[in-house]
């Protein structure tokens, strides 16, 4: 069998074909465009075996060869560099060293998604995108006040009240061309990210286990989905405790001789899955069933720990809850809502 290991790049690749002996058979450099490269991989023998990193752009690369027959392996290119540091580093040895990585069986994988999965998570990640621009238009108006020595009699500059207070003040020009630029810009966005929720209650309408996760104080329908995206496939979890640890909600841990002792959290695996819980456990902390956990943790280590903790408990109890909604099967037909806002 053919080993193939490939650095992408934006515009171009290196691609290195070995054997099973570890003779290297060729190397070539290949544009990105859609017709070179199905050209040079449907003429690759099979069986055969591809290795790329989890680089910006493998969505393209494994969407445009996966239908050829090639067995597909995703790289984690943090673990690769620990593995295969060099001081000497170029691309054609990068796709040397993942095609040897592969032969040899010692590839860090990570996991391919399919595709109804990625499409699910551009969806959620433009969401919670659309959410971002909207807070930094925001902080650009109170920076403007600021800058100019105006304090908001309200508390919320963006209600009803906020609203007719900024269109009274009285601003230099400049300041005032973007104060009224921004809110623009917030009143499409607010549109959007309405257009955005419809699609994501109907997504949780039609996923038992969306509902279920939904169910948990402090998730709502765009938590919860996004766990569902994030997660993708929960049978990759053979426990609560390595989803945790999938988190990077989990404590780092170091061992020497009979000596063991725990560090900050890992903050590996996905950011946004991180955030997402983070921000359920603010929520949660005020909920009947788990308030007495969050007080106890904020008691013994303070209110950021307590969190990042109660964090790593809505991680446990999502795993659970998604274990039993896959036993039951099909979703139901009306959505209770957990009284948390999609945001």
């Amino acid at each position: 069998m053919l080993n193939l290991g490939v650095d992408l790049h934006k515009r171009n690749c290196w691609v290195t074909v070995m054997k099973e002996d570890g003779q290297v058979q060729e190397q070539r450099k290949l544009g990105m465009d859609r017709s070179t490269l199905l050209g040079y991989f449907g003429k690759v023998a099979k069986p055969a075996k591809v290795a790329v990193e989890a680089t910006f752009n493998w969505y393209y690369f494994l969407d445009l060869i996966e239908p050829l027959g090639f067995e597909l392996h995703l790289v984690n290119p943090w673990k690769t560099r620990l593995i295969a540091s060099a001081r000497i580093k170029h691309d054609k040895l990068d796709s040397r060293v993942l095609a040897d990585l592969l032969r040899t069986n010692y590839v860090a994988e990570s996991w391919i998604a399919p595709r109804p999965v990625r499409e699910l998570r551009q969806l959620l990640r433009f969401r919670a995108r659309s959410v971002q621009w909207g807070t930094r238009a925001k902080n650009s108006v109170h920076g403007i006040l600021n800058r100019q020595g105006v304090r908001s009699p309200m508390v919320s500059l963006f209600g009803e009240k906020g609203r007719a207070f900024l269109s009274e003040v009285v601003l230099p020009e400049l300041d005032r061309w973007e104060v009224d630029d921004q809110l623009e810009r917030l009143d499409l966005l607010e549109k959007q990210i309405a257009e955005l929720d419809r699609e994501v209650r109907q997504r949780v309408r039609a996923s038992a286990v969306a509902q279920a996760l939904e169910e948990i104080p402090g998730i709502g329908p765009f938590i919860a989905l996004l766990l569902v995206a994030e997660i993708g496939d929960l049978r990759r979890f053979p426990s609560a405790k390595k989803l945790a640890s999938y988190t990077g909600l989990a404590p780092s841990l170091y061992a020497s001789g009979e000596r063991r002792w725990t560090g900050q959290i890992t903050k590996q695996g996905s950011s946004l899955l991180r955030w997402a819980l983070v921000q359920a456990a603010h929520h949660a902390a005020q909920s009947a069933e788990f308030s007495a956990f969050y007080e106890r943790q904020r008691e013994r280590h303070g209110t950021a720990k307590a969190i990042v903790a109660l964090a790593r408990k809505l991680a446990t109890v999502s795993y659970y809850r998604w274990r039993a909604a896959e036993v039951r099967g099909e979703p139901r037909r009306a959505v209770k809502s957990s009284g948390v806002h999609l945001g």
